[in-house]
């Protein structure tokens, strides 16, 4: 609900797009809510998380907007 809230506020005040810089690769979960909500992988951050399993990469997301 977040998410959605901040989108339809960023579109009324005239912003076309939002970035989010740093979703974990492993994190699948907030992976596939992002893409779900829109976004799209546009980049990747190598080894930039340290987890449990190692060092693994973050990408960067990003969804177009229309302005209201």
């Amino acid at each position: 609900m977040m998410c959605e809230h901040s989108q339809e506020a960023a579109s009324q005040q005239g912003f076309l797009a939002m970035q989010f810089n740093f979703v974990v690769s492993t994190n699948t979960g907030a992976v596939r809510l992002w893409e779900k909500l829109g976004f799209s992988i546009v980049g990747r951050i190598p080894e930039a998380f340290q987890s449990t399993d190692g060092y693994v990469d973050a990408f960067i997301m990003h969804k177009q907007l229309h302005a209201i």
